[in-house]
């Protein structure tokens, strides 16, 4: 409700926070991140012994969280300056994905159906709401579309080289509570199936508009609409290789982890950080290029899947540089990146309105920008903290009741969503008929999850 209110009934406006004169503040969106760091270098944490290594769960949190501050404030500044390292940002969020991804598939040998079911729960949940209650495309969340075809991709090429190596091969199955991992050919395997899966879709050699997508994938989205299938197309484009690399380094990470830093020699270290700082150097220069740099980042796009994650390796390497480094995290940017899911999505609607093209005012002026920041700011946080707790309440009930139980909330879940999909919006109201039909289903489901919840 809160989220629909601020779509489509609170005032706003088409200037960045802060100035009325020009349509872009870079300043204000330096002094957010400058700001946003002095305040976290004040509740610095220091890790538990054991938990300090490289890229732990508390790091990637973290990392994450710089992310995602930078994101919002680009959006809510304007600042185009910025536009190819939010770019490198998004594709770091992908190469997390893999990442994260590679590590626990390895390491649990978990494909099962219920995994997939409550990762997908977890990344499209509020998304389907929020589209739902706000006439906004799902695909316009690009970020849940990118995290969602990647991840199972994923789960299909893993999976494929666990059931071969379980059958066929006969590997040794991964076991986390033993600390056994799949088998460096397992990993291989997977990964070259991952490659695989990705050039089919993504790359048509011929350029004969023939491929894999445009064959398979293009005619269901054109179904839904032209503009859908297009804005698909584009962003995961974009980033189409960027989960790889962080799945290939999940492939050596348990190694390396436990041997970062002194059980590498310096030697090897050296050359490591070298050839990393290369390949940012090379992402630097491409970007720049004359024939990449211009048109408002359109011809970027082009060449952003093979240079995107380039800058990772120094990053890694720079926030791992010492053991000091990496016991510490910043409390506050490790919380926003446990929250990075919610503070993406719902930047649309609170934060921002209209697919990010407008700032939300709760006082409707302009000149008073940065109180308008500051006031819509506490509200977007508060909503933030409670959509995650509503996520995972219901994921909880969930996963506790009954098969049977699951398959009818999923067919009126279904069925909801059939109602409510050609719901129009006209001038910011929905038609009586469908806030009518929202209710009925909101109160069947809302009923029958506390009847299972207390009564049962």
């Amino acid at each position: 409700m809160v989220c629909v209110v601020g779509e489509h009934r609170m005032p706003s406006g088409f200037l960045p926070a802060g100035t009325t004169i020009v349509p872009e503040n870079p300043d204000l969106w330096s002094f957010i991140m400058v700001l946003v760091f002095l305040v976290s270098l004040l509740n610095v944490e220091v890790l538990e012994e054991g938990t300090e290594v490289f890229l732990s769960r508390a790091q990637a949190n973290e990392w994450k969280g710089w992310m995602q501050v930078a994101f919002v404030a680009y959006h809510y500044t304007n600042n185009n300056d910025v536009y190819v390292p939010i770019r490198w940002c998004v594709s770091a969020y992908v190469w997390l994905t893999g990442f994260g991804n590679g590590v626990y598939f390895w390491s649990s040998g978990d494909f099962s159906f219920k995994r997939f079911a409550q990762q997908l729960w977890r990344m499209n949940f509020l998304c389907l709401f929020l589209s739902l209650s706000t006439g906004t495309p799902w695909i316009e969340y690009y970020f849940v579309a990118l995290a969602t075809v990647h991840f199972t991709l994923i789960w299909v090429s893993l999976g494929l080289a666990r059931a071969f190596g379980h059958f066929v091969a006969e590997w040794e199955k991964p076991d986390k509570k033993e600390s056994r991992e799949a088998c460096y050919v397992e990993k291989a395997l997977g990964c070259g199936i991952m490659i695989g899966l990705c050039c089919l879709i993504w790359l048509d050699p011929h350029n004969d508009g023939e491929g894999v997508y445009d064959v398979v994938f293009r005619p269901s989205l054109l179904t839904i609409s032209e503009h859908t299938e297009w804005y698909f197309w584009m962003r995961t484009k974009m980033d189409f290789l960027s989960s790889l690399p962080g799945l290939c380094f999940a492939v050596v990470y348990t190694p390396f982890r436990d041997s970062w830093p002194y059980g590498i020699s310096r030697t090897a270290r050296w050359c490591i950080g070298l050839f990393s700082s290369l390949l940012f150097a090379a992402a630097i220069w491409i970007s720049q290029l004359k024939q990449y740099c211009c048109n408002g980042g359109a011809d970027y796009r082009t060449v952003n899947p093979y240079i995107g994650t380039l800058w990772i390796p120094v990053y890694l390497l720079l926030r791992n540089c010492m053991p000091w480094l990496s016991r510490r995290i910043m409390k506050p940017i490790e919380w926003i990146g446990m929250h990075s899911l919610e503070f993406y999505l719902l930047q649309f609607h609170i934060f921002l309105t209209s697919a990010s093209h407008r700032i939300l005012y709760i006082i409707p002026k302009e000149s008073w920008g940065y109180t308008n920041m500051c006031i819509v700011g506490c509200i977007y946080f508060v909503v933030v903290i409670k959509a995650l707790e509503v996520t995972n309440v219901l994921r909880n009930i969930a996963w506790r009741a009954s098969r049977r139980k699951v398959i009818l909330s999923t067919l009126w879940t279904i069925g909801a969503y059939t109602t409510l999909a050609d719901a129009n919006w006209d001038d910011g109201t929905c038609s009586r008929l469908s806030w009518i039909f929202w209710l009925i289903w909101c109160a069947i489901v809302t009923g029958l999850f506390a009847y299972w919840t207390i009564a049962v």
